[in-house]
């Protein structure tokens, strides 16, 4: 079936397909009904941000909108960190897990990737992930656009 079995990967209970590139007070407002109707495939919203440590402004309007609308938010924003080059963001994947944009890199000594993972924090570079949970992570667009807000 075309946009759902032939990508890998399934998107989870309520959640907005992430591939789709909402704002996020449009992915919130599309997502916080399912739990009222009885969702119960998990209880938490998340948005993925590019790097926001220019404008917390915006991630500060996000948490206030969500506030009155949803019981449990997530906050997605990259961290990944190249210990080669310095490089701090988020790496690109790659067939077998992430590299750094800057120089390449993909070593786990000498460099820390953390994606979300099922709800938790996890470093696919020291622990690799199914196939299918990788290229979910790899799909997942950014609700923002821009590398800085």
């Amino acid at each position: 079936i075309e946009n759902i079995t032939d990508k890998e990967y399934y998107t989870n209970s309520f959640h907005y397909d992430v591939r789709k590139n909402p704002t996020p007070f449009e992915k919130l407002d599309f997502e916080k009904d399912y739990v009222k109707a009885g969702a119960t495939g998990g209880f938490i919203h998340y948005c993925e941000y590019p790097v926001l440590q220019q404008n917390p402004k915006a991630l500060e309007a996000v948490w206030d909108y969500a506030y009155d609308r949803v019981g449990y938010l997530g906050t997605n924003t990259p961290i990944d960190r190249c210990y080669k080059c310095g490089f701090e963001g988020d790496f690109e994947p790659t067939e077998k897990g992430f590299k750094c944009p800057n120089c390449g890199n993909a070593n786990p000594r000498t460099c820390d990737v953390v994606k979300r993972t099922c709800g938790y924090l996890g470093n696919p570079q020291a622990r690799p992930m199914v196939k299918g949970r990788h290229k979910e992570i790899s799909a997942r667009v950014k609700h923002m656009n821009g590398s800085t807000i």
